[in-house]
């Protein structure tokens, strides 16, 4: 992310009175949006968009964990003029789960194929396959396994990994090591069945311009009505966290 886009960002958080993630990158939510509803308070988490066109960039490498993340977010999207001299805010959206869904289901169709067809050849890897790359042992040691998941895996994924004792020892079973063998494989597979950044277009944006879901003031009122209709119309939603 640009200095540009975080500042913008930033900004739109500050405008709708969300709860900022300073470390957002890894905890996978820009910002979080509390409710207070007769139920009690609900969290979402929140995807913080901005852009100077009328397409909105999404991530880099993006495959079925983004998928899952973003069924369970708010998106606001602020749209920036370029005329001045620095970015200026002109309008924005709030779009909830269920605005986002069609084209969140698009993405995933594209790129399900290639997680199947990596799901399918992971699982169809033998014995044999692994011993080619991993040599022929009786008992396999965590060295053994990170020469495949290196720093992918944490210590207690890597310690959890020994199912057998061999003296006072613990080791990897061949059969053991057979599953971290596919798993790696699945791992790769997949790391190729990903779309670089696909915009969401347009054509899914504009039809929400001149709705409730379009927002030019009052911006952390008027989200918190969309978020409690949803709330409303959805109580099951994944996406509300009772908190």
């Amino acid at each position: 992310m640009t200095v540009q886009d975080d500042e913008r960002e930033r900004e739109l958080v500050r405008l709708f009175n969300l709860q900022w993630d300073a470390d957002h990158q890894r905890s996978g939510a820009d910002a979080f949006l509390d409710i207070q509803t007769a139920n009690g308070i609900f969290r979402f988490e929140v995807e913080v968009k901005s852009t100077t066109t009328d397409t909105v960039s999404t991530a880099r490498d993006v495959g079925m964990v983004h998928i899952e993340k973003w069924r369970k977010k708010i998106f606001i999207v602020g749209f920036y003029s370029r005329a001045a001299g620095r970015p200026e805010l002109k309008t924005c959206l709030c779009l909830t789960p269920t605005d986002m869904e069609p084209w969140i289901a698009s993405i995933e169709q594209k790129i399900l194929p290639d997680f199947e067809i990596a799901k399918l050849a992971s699982n169809n890897l033998g014995m044999n396959d692994m011993f080619a790359v991993c040599g022929k042992k009786r008992y396999y040691t965590i060295a053994d396994a990170k020469r495949l998941h290196k720093m992918q895996w944490s210590k207690e994924q890597y310690t959890a990994a020994q199912d057998v004792m061999v003296g006072t020892a613990k080791k990897i079973s061949p059969l053991k090591m057979l599953s971290i063998f596919c798993l790696r494989a699945k791992y790769i597979a997949e790391r190729g069945a990903t779309l670089n950044n696909p915009h969401i277009p347009k054509t899914h944006l504009h039809p929400f311009f001149d709705t409730d879901r379009q927002v030019r003031a009052n911006w952390a009122a008027t989200l918190q009505t969309i978020g409690k209709k949803f709330i409303a119309d959805s109580p099951a939603h994944p996406s509300a966290q009772k908190i």
